[in-house]
Order: C-alpha cells, then structure tokens, then sequence
C-alpha cells in the first residue's frame, strides 16, 4: 500500500514536472534570427557561438592564430543581427578568446534578455518554471527510489529513470521542439561546404550544431575552441585578477553545440 502511494506521488510529480518543461505546445516564431534559433536549440551559449561565426563570415571579426577574437570593423552583419551579435561586437574593444567575450557584462546582459524573450515566445522554459520542474523531478525520482530501495524494483524503477531523464532534458518547450524539427526539414545540412551559400552559415551552424561548424567553418572553430575545447594558445588567464576574473575555466567556450 505505502509503495502504491509512493509511486502515485512520484507519478504526479514527474506529470507536473514534464508540463512544465515542455508547455507550450504551440509558440511565437516569427522574426527569429539564426542567432535566436541557435538560442532555442541550446541557450545564451549557442546563440553566442553563432553570432561569433556570423560576424565572421560577415568579415566584422577574425581570429589570430591563438585563436583570440579581434574585431576588424565596427558595422554588424545587417538585418540579421541581434542583441548577441551587438554586445560581441561592442566587447572586442581588445582581443579577447570566445570564453572571455561569453563573460563580459555586455554579452551576459543579452543573453538574460534573450532567455527572457525566448521564454515570452513560448520555446524555452524560463527559469522559475525550469527550477520548479526540477524541484519535482527530483522529489518523483527520491520517491520512487525509495519505493524500489524497499523492494518493488518493477514498480519504483521505471518513474525514477523518467524523472531523471526529465532533469537531463533540453530547456526547450515543445514549441521549440517544433520549431527546430521543422526548420531543420528546410535548411538540411549539404553533403560539402561547397553547397552552402555564406548567407545560410549561421542558420545551418544554429540548427546542426557541431555538425555544421565541422563542415562550414573546421579551422576557425577549431582555433576559436568552439567545439567545446581550448583555444589554440590561451593568454588571459582569468585567475590573475583580470575584468572577469573568476569567470570559469581559462581558454574553454562550452557553447551547447
């Protein structure tokens, strides 16, 4: 009886938790940039290594052989730049690696206010309902496992890994699921760089991720670190009390690509 009420509970929470990840079903698009769809995808971070890749392409910005950023002009990419591509452009006032222009004022200040609006279209879960839902998976995957602990493993087990599994899922409503899926049905990432127009980078890069970058742009992203590793040679070293001192690990940009 006390295993039945407990897997009753966990049921409860993991529902409630699942609706907070993923409602909406249905979300406001229109006028997204490549950025912003980035930011669907995988947050402030993507939506940054996109807007990085985009002003490249856009010859704004380039990096050196260590792979620190500088910028070559002042004007921005046109009608497809955001918020994140003005605060990188406005921060590479020196050289600075992708990891230390993800920490400076102005770029932390566009990506809240593109979670912000990303959460008021409806595809991201915003921070409060994203911390209420993991407050309830967590206590759903606590109750069952108790429940299994005692000895019903066919009955608690199966609630706590989905509770888990709802933890570990993307910050993305199901709107935003939608969104990716269909646009990604449009813009399919080509057989060879050669079939991509400069113009479809970022949107390619924004939807395929890792992909994308490998096949676009493989030596910039490669000395940038934004496939998730270190630069090629990293010189600030943010625990010498430099501006952004204690802004995480040197050299590394762990954009979620």
């Amino acid at each position: 009886m006390v295993g039945t009420i407990g897997v009753v509970c966990a049921v409860v929470g993991l529902i409630g938790a699942g609706l907070l990840r993923w409602l909406p079903v249905r979300g406001r698009a229109g006028g997204l940039t490549a950025a912003e769809v980035a930011g669907v995808r995988g947050g402030p971070k993507a939506a940054l290594g996109v807007a990085v890749v985009e002003l490249r392409v856009a010859g704004v910005l380039d990096a050196g052989r260590d792979g620190r950023l500088r910028r070559l002009k002042h004007s921005g990419p046109g009608r497809n730049e955001s918020a994140v591509h003005r605060a990188v452009r406005a921060s590479l006032g020196r050289t600075l690696s992708p990891a230390d222009v993800a920490v400076t004022p102005a770029v932390r200040r566009a990506g809240d206010e593109l979670r912000t609006d990303l959460a008021g279209r409806g595809l991201r879960c915003g921070r409060a309902r994203l911390a209420l839902a993991g407050l309830l998976a967590l206590a759903a995957a606590g109750t069952a496992g108790a429940v299994a602990v005692r000895g019903d493993l066919g009955t608690g087990l199966p609630p706590a890994v989905l509770a888990l599994a709802v933890l570990a899922a993307p910050a993305r409503t199901l709107a935003g699921h939608r969104l990716l899926r269909r646009l990604r049905r449009r813009h399919p990432l080509p057989a060879t760089a050669a079939d991509a127009a400069p113009e479809e980078t970022g949107l390619l890069v924004a939807l395929h991720g890792r992909r994308a970058l490998r096949l676009l742009q493989p030596e910039f992203a490669a000395r940038t670190g934004l496939l998730g590793g270190r630069t090629a040679r990293e010189t600030v070293a943010r625990t010498g009390g430099g501006p952004y001192e204690g802004a995480g690990t040197a050299g590394t940009f762990s954009g979620d690509f």
